[in-house]
């Protein structure tokens, strides 16, 4: 692979990558959204479907953007070029900082919507 693909094809799965971002960010905010404004007054079915819904949505998008990131690190690792002076993208810092990010987001949006439908008496 020359090095004008390689680096068509990292930049492909870097954009790729923030594109499932993006659309992570959109569930997570909608999910946040609708726990603050009706989340008390779902009922405990409507909040386990859209509790799973939104697990099953941002889980997925979770794990297409770590598959971008793998899938760019090893583009940089099978070529020795200009590329090599990505450094910041060569050392799996990306794959672990943001599975551990959005993994956070999750549970942190589920205890929210938790914290909505059980708050502590004043």
């Amino acid at each position: 692979m020359t090095e004008a693909e390689a680096l068509e094809l990292y930049a492909m799965y870097i954009s790729n990558a923030m594109t499932a971002f993006t659309i992570y960010i959109s569930f997570t905010f909608a999910y946040l959204v609708t726990a603050f404004y009706v989340g008390f007054k779902l009922t405990s079915f409507q909040v386990i479907v859209a509790g799973g819904i939104y697990v099953i949505s941002a889980g997925s998008i979770t794990m297409s953007l770590i598959g971008n990131l793998q899938a760019s690190e090893s583009i940089l690792n099978a070529t020795t070029t200009v590329i090599d002076e990505l450094a910041l993208h060569r050392n799996g810092l990306w794959v672990s900082t943001m599975s551990l990010i959005l993994t956070l987001g999750i549970i942190v949006s589920l205890y929210f919507m938790w914290s909505v439908r059980n708050p502590k008496p004043d």
